[in-house]
């Protein structure tokens, strides 16, 4: 059996055990329902301020808006001067030639009759108010963060720029032609907002329907995740744009457009504004498809892909949106290389569906000194950090969330769970999660310890730190209970069990990876973790008023 294990040291002290309180049950109702429903609607709005509140006291958006509404000024005045749009753009001339290359992907083919050089030119055939529109997405582009956080969000902003690319081609409406591009490009600008503002919550949201295998692009996806923005923050992520574009003074005709409308399965011709709604959102869902298709094989067979992708594409909104069926292939390819050109224009670079940025340090190798040294630095800070916590007598939630976040930083782990001893039931339940999907995959933890149920039960009813270097190995596999394999599912995994003196359970620390052999551990660092465990315990243990 593949399984280092070390026994664990008790508490100092046995005191009364502090836990994370259940959730009370929620109280009988009195009212009428429509004294509930009106609570409901008073909290839901209470949620919506808060979010509101909350994204707009961020420095980043207040620029971005800032320069937003200045731009909606400009480009609603009369007596608006082409220098003056230029010059709340940008100073950088490498800003004005993206604009130019962004409004001669837009609209050159239409409007332009050649390719537009110049912002004079630009104005005079589009209008101020297109262009500054287009200059905003540049804005928008311009704030997202570096790293792993910024390459989701351009991914995004990418998506926003093939949808619209994609709504401008197909468009067979004359009336909506000139207007399909921008309601099409900012029809998710909820998702680029909470993405670059909320990205943990965001992620949860995510992450549950992830684990309810609704898949990417789906209409019950969609609808699912409406509700659970809604419960979280009193609007849905689309709505929250909405809610955004107005104050940044957009022009309410293109908020309307950027309105979702599934087309229906009847196939039915759609008319008018729907048209035009359900032509972006077919748009935004089709880009969606076609950068979630693998990177890997021959041009020949990528294409093959997206061309299998434009035909499924047919048959489902062809009819209602009057979509010839032979040369749509052809059409998205061309589409798919214009986007390509744009994006590479743009300075955006796209990583494969899934990955993630390289680390801006190579990770060392596993058991090498370098690594044993940072490992043992690492938990070194972690406990310090954790004993001045202890020292102020800081929350119990506080100090589980920082030993979580000490332990990922640490041992390079996907995530890390807290589990405490549920006072109901005596089983230990997972409160608390760091990482990958950590926070919906916390409460899949429930481990019997009246008796021990499985492995996790058997450890810590034997106080053994126990890494776990293969859950695959069989032996190690019918020992574990059925939501691990089918929730967690994780290659490798480390578990800390916190124990008094007197023996009690009173919680558990876990984390993991996602290969198994990747988390590696050696003597010092294993000494340390206990020293760390040990500083979780007395926050446990520590008398609360």
């Amino acid at each position: 059996m593949k399984v280092d294990e070390a026994r664990g040291n008790g508490a100092a002290a046995d005191d009364a055990v502090a836990v994370l309180p259940a959730p009370a049950p929620a109280a009988a109702g009195a009212g009428s329902t429509a004294d509930d429903e009106a609570r409901e609607d008073a909290l839901r709005q209470q949620r919506r301020l808060r979010l509101m509140q909350r994204i707009e006291a961020q420095p980043d958006l207040l620029a971005v808006k800032t320069s937003m509404v200045n731009l909606q000024q400009v480009s609603r005045s009369d007596r608006s001067h082409v220098r003056a749009l230029t010059s709340l753009i940008h100073d950088d001339p490498a800003m004005l030639a993206k604009l130019l290359r962004l409004v001669n992907a837009a609209y050159f083919r239409s409007a332009g009759g050649g390719e537009i050089t110049s912002m004079a030119r630009a104005v005079h055939l589009l209008g101020f108010q297109k262009v500054g529109m287009l200059a905003s997405s540049l804005r928008l582009l311009d704030s997202l963060p570096p790293g792993a956080a910024g390459a989701k969000l351009q991914r995004e902003f990418a998506r926003g720029q093939l949808a619209a690319l994609i709504a401008q081609t197909l468009c067979v409406s004359r009336r909506h032609a000139e207007h399909v591009h921008l309601s099409a490009l900012f029809q998710r600008l909820g998702d680029l907002l909470t993405g670059l503002h909320c990205p943990d919550e965001a992620q949860v949201i995510e992450d549950q329907l992830d684990l309810q295998s609704l898949s990417p692009e789906s209409l019950a996806r969609q609808r699912m995740r409406d509700r659970l923005a809604r419960a979280r923050w009193g609007v849905t992520v689309e709505e929250l744009g909405h809610d955004v574009a107005r104050g940044w003074g957009w022009p309410e005709a293109l908020v309307a457009g950027m309105r979702s409308l599934h087309p229906g399965a009847t196939g039915e011709l759609l008319t008018g504004d729907d048209y035009a709604r359900a032509l972006c959102t077919a748009a935004n869902t089709l880009a969606g498809e076609l950068m979630q298709l693998p990177h890997a094989g021959s041009p020949e067979e990528q294409a093959a892909a997206r061309g299998r992708l434009a035909q499924a594409f047919s048959r489902r909104v062809g009819e209602a949106l009057a979509l010839d069926a032979e040369t749509l292939p052809d059409t998205l390819e061309q589409i798919h290389g214009d986007w390509l050109a744009l994006l590479k224009a743009l300075g955006v670079t796209l990583l494969p569906p899934g990955e993630v940025p390289a680390p801006a340090a190579p990770r060392l190798a596993p058991g090498s000194q370098a690594h044993r040294q940072q490992l043992a630095d690492h938990l070194a800070d972690a406990i310090e950090l954790l004993r001045r916590l202890n020292r102020r007598g800081a929350p119990l939630p506080e100090v589980l969330e920082a030993a979580l976040q000490q332990l990922i930083r640490a041992l390079s782990l996907q995530r890390a769970v807290a589990c405490l001893v549920d006072p109901a039931t005596g089983a230990l339940r997972g409160r608390l999660g760091v990482g990958d999907k950590a926070v919906v995959l916390a409460p899949c933890f429930d481990i019997p310890l009246r008796p021990p149920g499985d492995l996790f039960g058997l450890l810590c009813a034997k106080n053994a730190d126990t890494l776990i270097r293969d859950a695959s190995d069989p032996v190690i596999t019918q020992r574990l209970p059925a939501w691990f394999g089918e929730r967690v599912r994780a290659g490798t995994f480390l578990v800390l069990p916190l124990v008094t003196t007197s023996g009690q359970v009173v919680g558990m620390l876990y984390g993991d990876q996602r290969e198994a052999g990747d988390l590696v551990v050696h003597d010092r660092g294993l000494a340390l973790l206990r020293d760390l465990r040990q500083q979780v315990l007395n926050a446990l243990l520590m008398p609360r008023g």
